[in-house]
């Protein structure tokens, strides 16, 4: 992640940062090399199966496709040009929430502030705040790349797309499907349901606008921390100590150093809210994949296996872009999605999950999440009413959340 390739970056300036992130997006991505066109042959299979998956989707308990939901086979390049408009807009709020930051701090500094007194920390501000832009697109076009060399959909991470086109990578699908040992078809089959149930529950209008509001939320939230990034530099003898600086701009690409200098306490307060959405989320994706896939697909308990253990063993550039954007997902993530619908399942049957993204209202608490019946007793479907009071936990300040 070239968060301090100043060199590379001042070789840029006067350029489209942008542009130039999707260059380095695309580079990454294909490791460098030129793609050939897709197969015609392999995107016709895949639309074939696409198909299939629809018609299933359509049918599931809680799913509503989008009536001009289409899915199209692409290339890593293209995957990745794409998948990079579709976050530019919350690296673009982290970088702007970080210059206003920064430019409050020089301000103050001029002031008569701390600032005033350092003078490597007025320049790094400075530096900071002049590439600010270059620094943000760079590091997005990083990042983008890595997450485009293994993504096989678009939804890998849940993050709304304002397209009704459905973005797979075949390709990458048929590696997969080699390293796993299992039918190519199969994987196929089994992704073209991930997605195109991801798709159903994030294009749903109030849904999709909860998750781009806590994205944008999250991203606004970041602060830089100018008293940690200058004691960072502090030990340096001089800006020629190369020795030195390498140490240190290794150090700052450590995804916990570069958090811990940016985190805000507003963090908090949308780190429960955001975990809840994206447990429900992946909860109910997950148990709608697998009632549809079961009856289908013959490796689906092995598919579902691996698949959720590529959340998990994820590289550190997807980690860190994970936590930039409050998206995070663990094996912690996974269970509490999968606790709540079970719960609900249990309770009401699937008919419950019907009312899951019905209504903004009808969103889970983060305290609800971890207690299905509080939800259901809240929405009007109690089931059980024993069972629902066992449920209720002993802190209740989480009900006092908005969604």
């Amino acid at each position: 992640m070239p968060f301090f390739d100043l060199g590379g970056l001042l070789g840029g300036v006067g350029s489209d940062p942008w542009a130039m992130a999707a260059r380095l997006a695309v580079t990454i991505a294909t490791d460098g090399g030129s793609e050939g066109n897709l197969d015609p042959l392999l995107r016709i299979q895949v639309e074939e199966l696409a198909r299939v998956a629809e018609l299933h989707v359509a049918q599931a308990t809680g799913i509503v496709l989008p009536s001009n939901t289409s899915v199209e086979a692409v290339s890593r390049g293209t995957w990745t040009e794409q998948s990079l408009d579709a976050y530019r807009p919350f690296f673009e709020r982290f970088g702007d929430a970080m210059a206003s930051a920064m430019e409050a701090e020089l301000a103050a500094a001029g002031d008569g502030g701390d600032l005033e007194a350092d003078p490597l920390g007025a320049l790094l501000g400075q530096v900071f705040t002049s590439l600010g832009p270059m620094l943000v697109a760079a590091s997005a076009g990083s990042m983008l790349g890595h997450l485009g060399q293994r993504a096989l959909g678009q939804y890998d991470l849940p993050i709304p797309r304002s397209s009704a086109k459905v973005l797979v990578v075949p390709v990458a699908i048929d590696e997969m499907a080699a390293d796993w040992g299992v039918p190519v078809d199969d994987l196929r089959l089994w992704v073209l349901v991930h997605e195109l149930t991801a798709h159903a529950v994030l294009s749903t209008p109030h849904v999709g606008k909860r998750v781009e509001a806590l994205l944008i939320d999250f991203a606004s939230a970041f602060r830089p921390n100018v008293e940690m990034i200058t004691e960072q530099f502090s030990s340096m003898g001089g800006l020629t100590d190369l020795s030195q600086l390498q140490e240190i701009s290794e150090s700052m690409n450590d995804p916990d150093t570069l958090l811990s200098m940016m985190r805000s306490p507003a963090h908090d307060l949308l780190v429960p809210q955001f975990d809840a959405l994206v447990a429900t989320i992946l909860g109910f994706v997950g148990h709608t994949v697998d009632a549809i896939c079961r009856p289908l697909v013959t490796e689906n308990d092995r598919i579902r296996d691996r698949f959720r253990q590529r959340w998990v063993d994820v590289t550190p550039a997807d980690r860190f872009m994970e936590r930039l954007l409050g998206l995070e997902v663990t094996e912690g993530t996974l269970g509490r999605g999968d606790r709540f619908i079970a719960g609900i399942v249990e309770r009401v049957g699937d008919a419950g999950l019907e009312r899951l993204w019905a209504d903004e209202l009808d969103l889970p608490t983060a305290a609800e999440v971890d207690a299905p019946g509080l939800w259901l007793a809240r929405i009007g479907l109690e089931g059980d009413l024993g069972e629902v009071a066992t449920e209720i936990p002993d802190d209740l300040s989480g009900l006092d959340d908005a969604s």
